[in-house]
């Protein structure tokens, strides 16, 4: 926009600058065709009413009275010699330029008397020459100031404009990835821009308003279903112990399992929405990656051994975060777990940590299934599950409370390909990041 702008401005500029140059040029030089003309007129009346004679005597006068700038005279007899400034002269009347053996340029109207005599006046074109090119240096000092401002103020809006672009671009990137909150700023200025951002954000806050009825209503229902669920446990656990026959305990054990399953899943949505509400204080504990990792590496091997899998961890670089141990510890538990559950014998899990740009960062990885690259996005939506998994156990919150936890503690979570299986990596920066997870 900025070039456009300044090649519109040059073209104007050399434009009105050819317009006035040749307009000026033309009328100096319509000027001088005037001087001459009056001249020749004056010089031919005498040389009607008097005669040769009388038309040498008024041109000797003319040469005596102003022997300095003046026309140029020229009476030419008809053996071709010439008198007075001895110019020469065309074969044929009218106008005419001609140049001197000095270089400079005349306008020469040419005359034919009787007896066969020619009569030249001509006037010297070199103010016409020196203002035309003075124009013309004038016009090219002014054109470069010119130039060179209209480049700067179009830089100037133009950096401006962009400006805005990228902050518009920085609040729609941050509510593409959950922050429902932000909205696109408004300058004030009443443009265009300031008209469009204002429907835009009556638009975002009638999502937001839609998103947060959605997540209430999931858990005012798991809220309100819990308490009924787990009074019907207390009944069944109370039936199972009265029952004698085999047959309907083990029944009733099976039923008591299938309420335990969703009362972990309405635990998993309560925990969720209450991460991501940030209802609720955690604690600011200076937890060591390491520690962390190590305590549920050994948590969980004797199960993924039992499983015909191996955990392993990788090379640990001394890190700490500031957190909520027992949040952090969930977290991970979730991600070995979900290694572990979705893939079969001879899996190797990895978990590492270390910094990066002076974060630090945690991971898993294993060189199990792994996920397609276009179901990354998806798997920590709530209740998402792939068709592969549908038949293990699990509700599909694993790896949403992951990202919840991940964002309550400044950290996003990236899931990406391991050549061989699936790495998951917390990178923890310093301040929280409103949704709980970033993918690639």
């Amino acid at each position: 926009m900025t070039v456009l702008a300044a090649t519109i401005i040059i073209a104007c500029m050399i434009a009105i600058g050819a317009l006035i140059y040749f307009i000026v040029r033309d009328d100096m030089e319509d000027q001088l065709r005037a001087q001459v003309a009056a001249e020749t007129s004056q010089l031919l009346g005498d040389y009607a009413d008097d005669g040769l004679s009388e038309l040498r005597h008024d041109i000797s006068e003319r040469l005596d009275r102003n022997p300095g700038a003046r026309l140029q005279y020229t009476l030419q007899n008809p053996e071709g010699r010439s008198v007075f400034d001895r110019l020469p002269l065309p074969d044929k009347p009218g106008w005419s330029r001609i140049r001197e053996e000095g270089g400079n340029e005349l306008l020469l109207q040419t005359t034919r008397l009787q007896d066969g005599y020619w009569l030249g006046i001509a006037a010297d074109t070199r103010s016409v020459r020196e203002t035309a090119a003075a124009l013309r240096h004038t016009l090219l000092i002014t054109l470069v100031p010119i130039i060179l401002l209209g480049g700067l103020a179009g830089a100037i809006i133009s950096q401006r404009f962009l400006q805005r672009v990228e902050r518009l671009k920085r609040t729609a990137d941050r509510i593409g990835n959950g922050a429902l909150s932000a909205r696109m700023p408004v300058s004030g200025s009443g443009d265009d821009f300031d008209g469009l951002i204002i429907t835009i954000n009556r638009m975002l806050d009638r999502i937001e308003e839609l998103v947060h009825d959605v997540r209430h209503v999931s858990t005012n229902i798991a809220h309100d279903l819990r308490t009924p669920l787990g009074r019907l446990r207390q009944k069944l656990e109370t039936v199972a112990a009265e029952e004698t026959d085999a047959e309907a305990s083990k029944g009733i054990e099976a039923a008591i399992g299938l309420l335990d399953e969703i009362l972990v899943t309405f635990s998993a949505l309560l925990r969720i929405a209450e991460l991501e509400s940030q209802s609720a204080p955690i604690d600011q504990d200076t937890v060591a990656l390491p520690d962390l990792l190590r305590t549920v590496a050994e948590a969980y091997e004797p199960a993924i051994i039992e499983r015909g899998q191996h955990i392993d961890l990788s090379t640990i670089a001394p890190c700490d975060v500031t957190g909520d141990r027992q949040l952090l510890a969930q977290l991970v538990a979730n991600l070995v777990e979900n290694a572990s559950r979705h893939n079969d014998e001879n899996t190797r899990i990895i978990l590492s940590c270390g910094h990066q740009d002076g974060h630090p960062w945690l991971a898993v990885a294993d060189n199990g299934r792994g996920i397609e690259a276009e179901a990354l996005a998806d798997v920590v939506k709530p209740f998402h599950r792939l068709d592969k998994s549908r038949s293990s156990p699990g509700s599909g919150l694993g790896l949403s409370l992951v990202a919840s936890i991940a964002a309550r503690h400044g950290a996003t979570l990236t899931l990406s390909d391991n050549a061989c299986g699936l790495k998951a990596v917390v990178q923890f920066h310093s301040e929280p990041e409103a949704r709980p997870s970033q993918l690639r």
